[in-house]
C-alpha cells in the first residue's frame, strides 16, 4: 500500500513539474557563460547585466538621455527625463517583446531605470570553454555616439565526479544504516527528512535572492521548502510511527523534487545564488539525498498497526 502510494506521489511531483521545466521563461540557476561590463560610461549613466536571465538593466540620471539602438541601428529605446520610452516601430523591440508593433512610442515607466532581455546578450553558442568574445550595444548619449561594451566568456563546466562518488559513499553508509539498525527506521527517516527540507530551503533561498529578477514561483518554492522544514521537525516529536514514517515519505518526496528542478548547478559553472557555488551545490545534494534517503528508509519500514516506539 506504501509503496503505491509513493509511487502516486511521485508521479503527481513529475507532472506538475513538467510544465515548469519546459516553460521557456523558467528561472535559471545556473550558466555556462559569465556576460560582464566593459565600458567606462558616461556621468549619469549606470548599467548592469544580469546573469540570471541574460538581461541588461540601465538607469539614466536626469538630465541626461540616452537613445538605445537596435539590430538594424534603428531607435529602440528612450531614456528621458519623462521617463523610458519604447519605439513601437522598431523590429529589435518587437522582437525583445518590448511593446508591441505598431507606429510612434510608447512609454514603459515615468522612471528613469529599465530591465529587459535583449536579444544580442545571448552568448554565441560556438564559443569554448576558457574563450571570450565581445559585445556591444549601441547609444547615443545626450546626442552623442557611444557604445555600451562587454564580454561573454565561456567557463569550463565543473567536475562531476567528486559529487557522484560522494553520493556512492553516502548510498552505502544509508544502505548499512538500514540494515543495522531496522527498528529506528521510522527515527531515521524523519531526521534524514529533516536534513533534505533543510538543505531544500538553503537552495531555494540562495537560488530565489541570488536573482536580480525573481519571479513568484521562486518565492513559493521557497515558502514550500521553508514549510516543508516545519513539517520535518515537527514529525521528529511524533509518537506514533506509522505517521512519523508517512510524514519523512511525504517530506522527502517534496524535498527531492525541488532539489530536481535545481540539478543544472552540477554541470553548469556559473552558478545564479546568493551563496557560492560550491555551497549551493552542497545545499542541493542534502536537500536531493536526504529527501531519497527518508523516502527509501519509510518504504522500507514494516506497516503495523497501533505499533509505538
Amino acid at each position: 500500500m506504501r509503496r503505491s502510494a509513493l509511487v502516486m506521489v511521485v508521479f503527481a511531483c513529475l507532472v506538475g513539474a513538467s510544465p515548469a521545466g519546459a516553460h521557456s521563461r523558467a528561472p535559471t540557476v545556473a550558466l555556462d557563460y559569465r556576460l560582464e561590463l566593459g565600458t567606462a560610461l558616461p556621468a549619469g549613466v549606470h548599467a548592469d547585466v544580469i546573469d540570471g536571465d541574460r538581461a541588461l538593466r540601465l538607469t539614466v540620471d536626469p538630465p541626461h538621455r540616452v537613445l538605445v539602438r537596435g539590430l538594424l541601428g534603428e531607435p529602440v529605446l528612450r531614456f528621458a527625463p519623462d521617463g523610458v520610452w519604447a519605439n513601437r516601430a522598431s523590429p529589435t523591440a518587437d522582437a525583445d517583446k518590448l511593446v508591441r508593433r505598431g507606429s510612434g512610442w510608447e512609454r514603459l515607466t515615468a522612471g528613469h531605470t529599465l530591465l529587459w532581455h535583449d536579444h544580442r546578450l545571448a552568448p554565441p553558442a560556438a564559443l569554448r570553454p576558457g574563450k571570450s568574445t565581445g559585445w556591444s550595444l549601441p547609444l547615443v548619449v545626450d546626442s552623442r555616439a557611444a557604445k555600451l561594451e562587454g564580454t561573454f566568456t565561456r567557463v569550463a563546466p565543473p567536475p562531476l565526479w567528486p559529487w557522484l562518488a560522494a553520493g556512492l559513499v553516502a548510498v552505502v553508509a544509508l544502505v548499512a544504516l538500514a540494515r543495522v539498525t531496522p527498528r529506528r527506521r521510522p527515527a531515521t527517516a524523519s531526521a534524514f527528512a529533516a536534513v533534505g527540507a533543510i538543505g531544500a530551503l538553503a537552495a531555494t533561498t540562495a537560488f530565489a535572492t541570488g536573482d536580480a529578477i525573481t519571479r513568484s514561483e521562486q518565492w513559493i518554492e521557497v515558502g514550500s521548502a521553508g514549510l516543508l522544514a516545519v513539517v520535518a521537525a515537527a514529525a521528529l516529536l511524533f509518537g506514533d510511527r506509522s505517521l512519523r514514517t508517512w510524514t519523512a515519505m511525504v517530506v522527502g518526496v517534496v524535498a527531492s523534487a525541488l532539489a530536481l528542478g535545481s540539478l543544472g548547478v552540477f554541470r553548469h559553472s556559473v552558478v545564479v545564488s546568493s551563496l557560492p557555488a560550491l555551497l549551493a551545490r552542497l545545499a542541493t545534494a542534502v536537500a536531493l539525498f536526504g529527501g531519497a534517503a527518508a523516502v527509501v528508509l519509510a518504504v522500507l519500514t514494516p506497516t503495523k498497526k497501533g505499533v509505538r516506539r
